[in-house]
């Protein structure tokens, strides 16, 4: 048995706060770097993770955007961290997202360091600015608090070293810490995109353990792949990922949710069968049920605790966007779910969400004898996580083919109603073991396909051949009108589901 190897990881540190208040410019001179050219207009607008070394010791950044349409990709970067920044501008001050990043950060219970940026602007209050953190419970330790305030400038290069002590100060008090010798790594998927060229692409963090090249990763419940490839944040190749680091993978079947957590499994078997054991679960949720009748509609019923938490709510709903599904909200009020609540969900086939109100146990029992379910939740970005969810594994998946490569055959070796095995050399990229293939007649139109079940390079079980090379295999065939002739080409594909975008 390995035996644990608990120690320090370098901590990871999520910077919030309202657009253009310096967040990007700040990592950018921290990096030596030009991130904020690379960003569309100048502003962030997907999770940026960066890792740097100061004094001997790594630390992992999260940039998130500022902009008030980009709220769940900042929940996102808040769930993974050990220290958040509130960044906020010395000639601007407190603003709309800096009010909503002070109060996702204090729902973590997380350190918070404030970092007041662009000191070297004129027309600096920053006597104001704590005096306004002070009114959202951001405390100054000058003036009696527990938070730690920074001045920097990301211009000059002022405070930034006195900044970066103050994390691994932090840090060195919260004692993080992870399994480095944990067999099967873990870890989080910040943000996940398919590229035209090589395919789906994740950015994650390792949480613990150690991620490797030829590991199977499983992203949440519903994908999972071998690791191709890692690159990391300076875009050069390697072999592993270590604890803290974040880093680009490739080889996950489809495009991961950005948002779930990911780990290493024993084998594909294993991935398949936790696949396997949530779609049994899902299938037997009332709510999925719902979504699974013709309408495809998801209807719900909104009960909060206050009018400001009922129209944030709304609105939130409101801004996901699911292809092929509905989101119906069906009633809304204030105050604690009741009996009326519940016959309109029983009747109309909806869930009730329920947000900072208690659970009365009478209504939770009429609730399960009616088959009415409530979910009841104290954060907003964990009701929209968990409804992106629900939406994520119920819509139809969109299916596009990935053409692998090609093959021209040498020969037919044995040919029967559900098997071909044959003989060829790949004329283009590569073959790999269970894609699928196809073969069309001289007028385009296809007359065999399969699946390659099992492939040999040099008589040994391979599973892929690369270009120039000559091989064998056993198709078990979907379709045969004929058995394909020497000289005619083996179309290689597979196909990729990827989720409608939410």
């Amino acid at each position: 048995m390995v035996k644990s190897d608990i120690r320090e990881r370098s901590p990871i540190v999520t910077i919030m706060g309202h657009i253009d208040h310096g967040k990007t410019t700040l990592l950018d001179y921290i990096r030596s770097s030009s991130i904020t050219k690379r960003e569309a207009g100048g502003i962030t607008q997907h999770l940026g993770s960066y890792q740097i070394l100061y004094k001997k010791s790594p630390i992992t950044f999260i940039d998130t955007p500022g902009h008030e349409a980009f709220k769940s990709i900042r929940s996102r970067g808040v769930k993974t961290a050990d220290v958040i920044l509130i960044i906020v501008a010395g000639d601007e001050g407190v603003k709309p997202q800096t009010v909503e990043a002070i109060e996702l950060a204090k729902s973590t219970k997380l350190p918070i360091i404030v970092v007041i940026t662009k000191i070297d602007k004129p027309n600096l209050n920053i006597e104001k600015i704590k005096t306004d953190l002070s009114e959202y419970g951001l405390l100054s330790e000058e003036w009696g608090g527990d938070i730690i305030f920074t001045e920097v400038s990301s211009t000059t290069g002022k405070g930034i070293d006195n900044l970066l002590e103050m994390i691994l100060l932090v840090t060195e008090i919260a004692e993080i810490k992870a399994n480095y010798s944990q067999e099967y790594a873990d870890g989080f998927i910040l943000e996940s995109f398919l590229d035209s060229k090589v395919g789906p692409l994740s950015d994650i963090v390792v949480l613990n353990g150690t991620l490797r090249i030829g590991d199977i990763l499983m992203a949440g419940d519903t994908t999972y792949g071998k690791i191709k490839r890692i690159q990391n944040d300076k875009n050069e190749l390697v072999k592993e990922a270590l604890p803290g680091q974040p880093v680009r993978v490739l080889g996950i079947k489809g495009v991961t949710n950005a948002g779930d957590n990911f780990k290493v499994v024993e084998s594909e078997n294993a991935a398949i069968e936790i696949i396997e054991k949530s779609k049994a679960v899902l299938e037997n949720n009332p709510v999925i049920q719902s979504l699974l009748e013709k309408e495809k509609e998801l209807n719900l019923i909104l009960k909060a605790d206050s009018m400001g938490s009922l129209d944030a709510i709304e609105y939130a709903l409101n801004q996901i966007v699911q292809i092929d599904m509905k989101i119906n909200i069906l009633g809304k009020g204030i105050g604690d779910v009741n009996a009326s609540d519940l016959k309109q969900a029983r009747t109309q086939k909806a869930f009730i969400l329920a947000f900072g109100l208690k659970q009365d146990k009478k209504i939770k029992a009429i609730a399960e004898e009616k088959d009415v379910l409530i979910k009841h939740y104290r954060l907003i970005y964990e009701l929209i996580d968990e409804i992106r969810d629900i939406l994520s594994k119920t819509a139809e998946p969109k299916i596009s083919r990935n053409e692998i490569g090609e093959l021209r055959v040498l020969k037919v070796f044995k040919d029967d109603k559900k098997n071909v095995i044959l003989g060829g050399k790949v004329v283009k990229d590569k073959i790999l073991r269970n894609a699928l293939v196809e073969m069309r007649d001289s007028e385009g139109k296809v007359f065999l396909q399969g699946k390659i079940v099992e492939l040999q390079q040099d008589k040994q079980a391979t599973q892929e051949v690369l270009d120039g090379r000559e091989c064998g295999m056993m198709i078990q065939t979907s379709l045969k009108k004929r058995v394909p002739n020497p000289e005619e080409i083996l179309y290689v594909y597979e196909h990729i589901k990827k989720q409608s975008n939410l």
